[in-house]
């Protein structure tokens, strides 16, 4: 199935999250074709400038539950595999020398902040709420954190990572994670404006300021495959670990966790 919509004008390829009936989670099909049109569209010359959304304005919930709950069926390697999707995921998407852009309506959660955090800019709407929520379901926000870490910086990256609390638009924007909030009505022209204006500078020096801020970002904040593989390794323990699937099982069942009760 296609969980990926595509399509291009003035020099701009705007891609939404297509899986409006699980608020665009994340699952591994979609994470792939992320990945895959990243990696194919690197160098390519149709568009200079790249807009993630999410279907029916809403940009995503983050990690598909249903894919965490079924962890339990697969061997550690094949969690840490599952893990390393995301690592590959945000690393290629923040490696991407095209400017990348997330227009973020409604809300993004857990996993899906990660993209506003590896995106060049994010624009938002005042209504939009965020929020890592894994803690309270007994996971680990293990392959996210570095870099909201390296976008916002330690002491809030800590504050909603470990309480888990629901952070507002303008709380992102404070921190750094979100750079621009327009109205609901505004949000989609205001974007493709600033796409546009992007779109019309030289393609060869937007590239080599990537490529240069990238090399900086690197010496600021080191994240390499031994973190990466640190992070898989803590959210693959936690996804088979009793208090993962009790709290998966927790969510979908609309109860209270042992934890709680």
């Amino acid at each position: 199935m296609i969980y990926l919509t595509k399509k291009y004008a003035q020099h701009v390829a705007y891609i939404e999250l297509s899986r409006p009936q699980k608020k665009n989670a994340l699952n591994k099909e979609l994470i792939e074709q992320l990945i895959d049109f990243l990696e194919k569209t690197a160098d390519s010359s149709q568009f200079r400038v790249l807009v993630i959304s999410g279907k029916e304005r809403f940009f995503s919930a983050g990690a598909d539950l249903a894919w965490m709950q079924n962890a339990k069926e697969q061997s550690h390697e094949q969690n840490m595999a599952d893990a390393n999707l995301f690592n590959k995921l945000y690393d290629t998407l923040n490696n991407y020398l095209k400017p990348v852009i997330a227009s973020v309506e409604g809300g993004a959660f857990g996993g899906a902040i990660g993209l506003m955090a590896c995106a060049d800019i994010v624009i938002t709407t005042p209504e939009a709420n965020f929020a890592f929520s894994e803690t309270r379901l007994g996971l680990v926000p293990a392959t996210v954190a570095p870099w909201v870490v390296k976008k916002t910086g330690s002491a809030f990256a800590r504050s909603v990572l470990v309480s888990g609390l629901k952070f507002s638009a303008e709380d992102a924007k404070a921190n750094g994670l979100v750079q621009y909030i327009f109205s609901q009505e505004q949000i989609l022209p205001r974007t493709r404006e600033i796409a546009n204006h992007i779109a019309r500078n030289n393609p060869l020096a937007t590239k080599e300021t990537k490529n240069l801020l990238n090399r900086i970002d690197h010496e600021i904040v080191k994240i390499d495959e031994e973190l990466m593989q640190y992070c898989s390794t803590k959210i693959a323990d936690a996804r088979i670990s009793e208090e993962g699937q009790e709290g998966v099982n927790a969510f979908f069942a609309q109860r209270k966790p042992s934890w709680n009760r």
